[in-house]
Formats: C-alpha cells, structure tokens, sequence
C-alpha cells in the first residue's frame, strides 16, 4: 500500500511539470530583450525575466529529480537480474553523465576501466544508477576532478568513483546511506540509499573513504559470475 501510494503521489507531481517546463520555456523564446534605446525600466524588466524563467526551469527541474527518487526509492523490489559485464554498464553511465557534466563545466570525468569482462548478476538499469548516482553525488560534492574506474579483485569486480571534492564530515559519515539524508539544499537524499538498497539486491556491498576537505572514494564489490 506504502509503494503504490508513493508511485501515484509522485506521478501526480510530475504529471504538470513537464507543461509548466514547456511553457516558460516557450515564454523564453517569444519573448523580446529590450534594444539598447529602450527606457531603463524595460532593460532591467528584461534582464530580471531572463533570471526568473531560469530560476522556474531550474526549480522544476529540482522537483522532478525529488518525485523521481522518491518513486524509485518506494517501489517494492522487483529485480530483473541478468548476466553482464560491469564495465559495459559503467561506460552506459558514463555516456549518460555527459549531460549533467556538461552543464556543470566544471569537473572532469576520467575512466580507468578493466579490458577483461566483469561478469555480474544484476539488474542493469539499477546498477547503472548506481553508477550515475556516484558520479553526480561527487559532482554535487564541488569535485573537479571525478574518477570511475572497474577491476577485478579476486572473486569480486570493484567498481570505484573518486573525487577531489570536499569530502563528508565525521559527523554525518554514519548517516550517508540512510534515505532522506542530504547535505545538499535539492533533492531528498535518497540517491546513495537507492544506491546501497540496489547493491545489496545483487549481492554486493558498498563503502566509502573520506577525508574532510580532500575528496571521497566510494567502493562497490559485486560478486563475479561466469563469463558473459
């Protein structure tokens, strides 16, 4: 009853935003700037609805990531497990990072990933949210440099993503993977709980390294299956 209730309240706040997105962006481009002979008053009214049609879109943006998460993080477990290879999913993540990187401009996504197959059991679309909510956790972190890399260490493929960022406190380190825990002003903290929730389904675990003001590396083992 808990899981339907969270996917119709999410679904009944996404349902408007999408038009409410539309439109201000199409009152964006219909809209004229004032020339540069115009009154003082029309170039200040022109420069203050450039900055309150962005605020919107970002805000609308801000609330579809919060209905999104809260849909996913309440629905029941249903798992659609298959053979693949981990690097293969961690170059679909990385291919999908490019947009919120590219709007960033601000960090660099290096990978180091294994030339041999990682082969796993586990449902892929979870295990590449794992993977893009690692790389936008350590973008939303202030990193600059963000770093994915895969590799197979006895039984087990690591998945790895270190960052430069500032790093997470002592005292909220125990917190991390509780839902709805978030240092950030957006979003409701469910992305590493979603994280640790899909890791833990496909047998794996999932932990991390820190030091305050010099960046996180968060670590990922799936045990290894036979050959893809």
């Amino acid at each position: 009853a808990w899981s339907e209730m969270a996917r119709q309240v999410a679904h009944e706040i996404k349902n408007p935003l999408m038009p409410m997105k539309l439109s201000v962006q199409h009152l964006q481009r219909v809209f004229r700037p004032a020339p540069e002979e115009a009154p003082p008053e029309d170039v200040r009214f022109a420069a203050q609805f450039g900055r309150t049609t962005d605020m919107l879109i970002d805000q609308i943006e801000t609330l579809n990531r919060i209905a999104s998460d809260f849909s996913a993080f309440a629905r029941m477990p249903a798992q659609r497990p298959e053979r693949l290879d981990v690097t293969d999913v961690a170059e679909e993540a990385a291919a999908l990072f490019e947009g919120p990187l590219a709007d960033a401009g601000s960090a660099t996504l290096t990978l180091d990933l294994s030339d041999a197959p990682l082969p796993a059991d586990a449902d892929r679309d979870e295990l590449r949210r794992v993977f893009v909510n690692l790389l936008t956790n350590a973008l939303q972190a202030g990193a600059t440099q963000i770093t994915l890399r895969t590799a197979q260490d006895g039984d087990a493929a690591v998945i790895q993503v270190t960052d430069d960022g500032a790093g997470i406190a002592a005292d909220v380190q125990p917190r991390v993977f509780q839902p709805s825990f978030s240092t950030k002003s957006s979003g409701m903290g469910l992305g590493l709980a979603i994280s640790k929730r899909a890791v833990e389904a496909a047998g794996g675990s999932i932990a991390f390294e820190t030091a305050e003001g010099a960046g996180t590396t968060f670590t990922v083992h799936l045990p290894l299956g036979a050959e893809v």
